[in-house]
């Protein structure tokens, strides 16, 4: 085992925790709350709010998932490193368009200023890539036996 298969296994983990925690946290409340905080925004029509808030928290979930477990990582890392671009694209549009949100919604009922979410989604973002393209050289401690 070297150690870049531990800083991989360290970064998945990070990675599929967050994203776990984040689609868990919506998940387990009414899908209204999240629909509530993507209304924030003011980015998708009012008929798309509760299927997104009913959608993504799963998404998250089983990429989380797949990523802790190092089953078809390359998969995974590239749909967390979509999420964290989504998330950021958003956020960023809204800071453009300067609308002030209390809670990015990003963690249910728990609030995290916006300012705080950009960093910690820039952070993952990078990690996601890093594993995406990185995978191949460190899957000694994955399920996958090939990245395709």
């Amino acid at each position: 085992m070297k150690p870049a298969d531990i800083v991989s296994l360290l970064g998945r983990l990070a990675v599929g925790g967050v994203l776990l925690y984040a689609g868990f946290s919506k998940a387990l409340a009414p899908a209204a709350e999240f629909a509530a905080a993507l209304d924030t925004y003011h980015l998708f029509p009012a008929a798309a709010l509760t299927p997104i808030a009913l959608v993504v928290p799963w998404f998250e979930i089983w990429t989380g998932l797949f990523l802790i477990a190092g089953l078809y990582t390359c998969w995974a890392a590239g749909c967390a490193a979509g999420l964290f671009t989504t998330f950021l694209a958003v956020l960023a549009s809204a800071k453009m368009r300067h609308i002030d949100l209390a809670s990015c919604g990003c963690f249910g009922a728990e609030t995290l200023s916006p300012a705080v979410t950009v960093k910690l989604d820039a952070g993952l973002w990078v990690i996601a890539l890093l594993l995406l393209f990185f995978h191949r050289r460190t899957r000694s401690l994955t399920l996958d036996s090939k990245c395709d």
